[in-house]
């Protein structure tokens, strides 16, 4: 319901109020007969006591007491608002707006009451209510403050709305916090034109602000235009007295791209130019180096990156999290022998640092080196025996050997450190399931993992296997097929048909082989299952 349409019993109670107040000022009357002028002056006098309790700010009690002996001499909305105020700040909600509606009565055209409605409303939870007290201030020339205050209330439930109170806020005054806000506003009703409009505003009013211009640059990235994104790089350069801000807003650009593959793909040709950009201005920004060297990479630019990110080692004096950052780059977009590099030398300069061997060990998988990613893994335990991650890869490694004793003792090993790794348990109770073996305790383990992880297909194909080992088939059949909601690949369907098969549902048991065998035509054991059961 709207504030101005308040019930009936409302009214009723806030005139009961009134009428309480008036017959007190009546009865004091005739006790004690007064002119205008003494009964304005006791008003007056009574106010400012309350008003100075008021302020104060912890003893709004006495201040209400004070305004109460003042509704003896004059009812006006003033000093209801003012007890409704010290109501609210005692959060007596109910009270402070029984005595805000009877101001509101008397004077309708009060910002100051509809406002302090509003602000009750609010904490009261009611924000329809508050908000339309708010409107009612629209009509009554409002602050910037109160159309501010009324944009915010809008904005998680209407950005249209919203958008008009900042814009007309912006209007008169452009304020660059303001415009920022209204980009954001446009920005979640996909409004590319009002985002660009109101960033373009917000530069004009503050060029120097580097959350603007790292925001119009996010915006150009995505939208590809590369000419207004130079534009804006081009004033971030050097002539920043605080090159951390330049750096910052240039990272962020880098960032974005590398964010946005269909942009990398489509503008590389407008994208290289920014990296040699990079270089000549931030060579000794080891963080800027360093994304630019990963926008190279993403563009297979390896010998641009190799300048940029020997550069990023000699920018941050060689550290150490420089030739980490390096190598992790490389093996995440599937450059390991690159990342060996770099990884050697750093672990040439930090041998006793067990993360260059753990990585190495990690490039050498990828390089299909197994023999070199134990020595690696042994290498990086031996330095570090609390490193989880290692003992693990190293279970796994000798797990796909076939030696399964000395991969379970590695996985016990791992959970001992940390009994919650949700890898080691899931794979460890897998290999546990495969080799029919301590089944009750993989399932145990397996299903720990699924409450780490529940949307992780990995980890629910594993639990319904171990259910399928125990013959729980119907149990298994629900996890089986939470885990292709989620996943969906030839292990998984392959899975699935062999439960249905169990369920004596031969139909869709070859239905679920067939869709696996698509995903993997090499797995040449599904093909046979087929042959078998048509």
């Amino acid at each position: 319901m709207k504030r101005f349409q308040r019930s009936h019993a409302l009214a009723i109670r806030t005139a009961a109020l009134c009428c309480i107040a008036i017959c007190v000022s009546t009865a004091y009357a005739v006790a004690q007969p007064l002119d205008s002028l003494e009964r304005d002056r006791k008003a007056r006098e009574l106010f400012i006591n309350g008003t100075t309790l008021q302020i104060q700010g912890n003893r709004h009690a006495e201040a209400i007491l004070e305004f109460q002996q003042a509704l003896r001499y004059d009812s006006s909305a003033v000093t209801l608002a003012a007890i409704a105020r010290s109501y609210f700040e005692l959060r007596k909600l109910e009270l402070a707006l029984e005595y805000a509606d009877a101001a509101v009565q008397r004077d309708s055209t009060s910002r100051d009451i509809w406002e302090l409605i509003a602000e009750i409303e609010v904490l009261r939870g009611r924000y329809d209510e508050g908000i339309a007290a708010y409107e009612r201030i629209l009509t009554l020339n409002p602050t910037r403050r109160q159309l501010y205050t009324l944009g915010r209330l809008y904005e998680p439930r209407n950005a249209a709305k919203a958008i008009e109170m900042f814009e007309r806020l912006s209007a008169s005054q452009p304020d660059p916090t303001l415009l920022l806000r209204l980009a954001d506003l446009y920005e979640r009703r996909r409004d590319t034109k009002g985002v660009l409009r109101s960033l373009d505003r917000a530069r004009t009013a503050d060029p120097f602000d580097p959350q603007i211009a790292a925001r119009s640059c996010e915006v150009f990235v995505r939208e590809a235009m590369f000419p207004e994104l130079n534009a804006v790089l081009s004033q971030w350069k050097r002539s920043d007295p605080e090159l951390e801000r330049s750096a910052r807003i240039w990272g962020v650009t880098f960032t974005s791209l590398l964010e946005d593959s269909l942009v990398m793909a489509l503008h590389a040709d407008a994208i290289t130019p920014l990296l040699d950009d990079a270089l000549a201005n931030f060579a000794n920004v080891w963080p800027v180096m360093a994304l630019a060297g990963t926008v190279s990479v993403a563009l297979d630019d390896t010998t641009r990156s190799r300048s940029l990110f020997n550069q990023t080692v000699l920018a941050s004096n060689h550290r150490v999290e420089s030739y980490l950052e390096v190598g992790r780059i490389y093996i995440l977009r599937n450059y390991p022998a690159l990342a060996v590099d770099y990884l050697l030398e750093g672990l040439r300069r930090y041998p006793s640092d067990a993360r260059f061997a753990f990585m190495l060990g990690g490039a050498s998988i990828e390089l299909d080196r197994d023999d070199d990613a134990i020595s690696y893994y042994t290498a990086a335990v031996e330095l570090d025996p609390r490193m989880v991650d290692a003992w693990v890869q190293l279970a796994i490694l000798y797990d796909q050997r076939g030696m399964a004793d000395s991969s379970d003792a590695l996985y016990r090993r791992a959970l001992r450190l940390e009994p919650d790794n949700a890898l080691a348990l899931n794979n460890l109770s897998y290999s546990l399931s495969q080799r029919n073996t301590r089944l009750d305790e993989a399932r145990a383990m397996a299903w720990r993992a699924v409450q780490s992880e529940p949307q992780n297909p990995a980890y629910l194909d594993t639990y319904a296997w171990v259910l399928y080992k125990l013959a729980e088939y119907r149990e298994a059949r629900f996890y089986i097929e939470r885990a292709i909601s989620v996943g969906g690949n030839a292990t998984h369907y392959e899975h699935l048909g062999d439960i249905l098969l169990a369920l004596q549902e031969q139909a869709a048991a070859l239905s679920a082989w067939r869709q696996a065998l698509a995903r993997d035509p090499s797995r040449i054991r599904i093909q046979q299952k087929i042959d078998q059961n048509k």
